[in-house]
């Protein structure tokens, strides 16, 4: 499917083109990879943050690291849909996400995306990265910047806890 019309694309040196339907399995498929039931919608709202990875694909491919603030699973989702909104608008489509547990503090979620980009950032200097304003980069493959982001995972107060393990 999506995988088929990049092929094809490539071959005629065009741009792909994906069927509605195709899109939609693969937004739906990614967007069941987010984490938004780590910690529910009754936890206080002025508390941590959360990082998340999202990747596109269209006309362009790109990714987008970012943070919300809260540590609501709603304030997740709806950070998400204003970036499937802006870029459906641009004729792409989410193709993969990630997003972590919540941190406890606003400052440990800031700190850790900024660690993220700042990994990231040296890549532009080898030429085959683009970056727009500070968080979106065309060429960076998401299971790389994946990788940038556990790397960059800190251990100590305030930090997200790793998948799988339970905190007290």
């Amino acid at each position: 499917m999506i995988t088929r019309a990049r092929i094809d694309a490539a071959q005629k040196d065009t741009v792909p083109e994906y069927k509605r339907h195709d899109i939609k399995v693969v937004r739906l498929g990614a967007l069941s990879d987010l984490r938004l039931d780590g910690i529910g919608d009754e936890q206080p709202e002025e508390t941590g943050g959360r990082l998340y990875l999202l990747a596109f694909e269209g006309t362009v491919r790109y990714i987008k690291v970012g943070m919300v603030e809260g540590r609501r699973p709603s304030a997740l989702h709806e950070r998400v849909t204003r970036h499937l909104h802006a870029a459906s608008v641009h004729r792409c489509f989410l193709v993969d996400a990630w997003a972590s547990e919540p941190c406890a503090t606003r400052k440990a979620t800031r700190q850790w995306e900024h660690r993220v980009l700042t990994r990231l950032n040296p890549l532009r200097k080898e030429g085959w990265v683009d970056r727009e304003f500070r968080e979106y980069f065309y060429g960076v493959p998401f299971g790389m910047a994946l990788a940038a982001i556990e790397r960059e995972r800190l251990e100590g107060e305030g930090a997200a806890p790793h998948p799988g393990v339970v905190y007290e």
